[in-house]
């Protein structure tokens, strides 16, 4: 008896660029967060021979470890080598519970000017083969270092290098 073990694939995402225009606890409290976000995202399926099916997608926003905002994504389906692309905008405001080492932690960052933040994709996808149907979970994570554009600073943002999300 011959026993083949077959890998799928993992598909390969990446943050191809992303601005930080605002990035601010509110006067009044440490709690509240206000942002401007914009990212784009890729996410490539690396499987030469079918077509994957993306669903319960989901995008999540961290600084800090605290999340503070969330996107879901809509179903989709990607052929084979193909590249789908996401053009992400987000501006709010969000409570977050920094403590008091993590508002240190932001207040450091904003002299400097850059705040580490996180991007988690998460959600299943869905093979097809001639045993059926392959389902799987994953979670990518991928770190950013981002500058606060600001009016005084504007010509970097041209500045950002792709990340690959592990």
């Amino acid at each position: 008896m011959i026993i083949t073990y077959y890998a799928i694939p993992q598909q390969k995402v990446t943050v191809i660029n992303a601005n930080l225009t605002r990035f601010e606890l509110t006067a009044n409290s440490v709690t509240s967060l206000s942002y401007n976000l914009t990212f784009t995202m890729n996410i490539h399926n690396s499987v030469w021979f079918n077509k994957a099916d993306y669903h319960d997608m989901e995008v999540d926003c961290y600084y800090n470890n605290e999340q503070f905002d969330s996107i879901k994504l809509v179903n989709f389906k990607l052929k084979p080598r193909r590249t789908r692309i996401f053009n992400f905008s987000r501006s709010g405001n969000s409570t977050v519970n920094l403590q008091s080492n993590g508002v240190d932690a932001f207040r450091r960052s904003n002299e400097m000017g850059f705040f580490d933040l996180e991007i988690w994709l998460k959600g299943k996808r869905t093979y097809a083969n001639e045993d059926g149907d392959y389902d799987a979970k994953f979670s990518y994570q991928c770190k950013l270092n981002l500058q606060l554009i600001t009016s005084q600073n504007s010509s970097t943002q041209a500045n950002f290098q792709p990340v690959k999300c592990h």
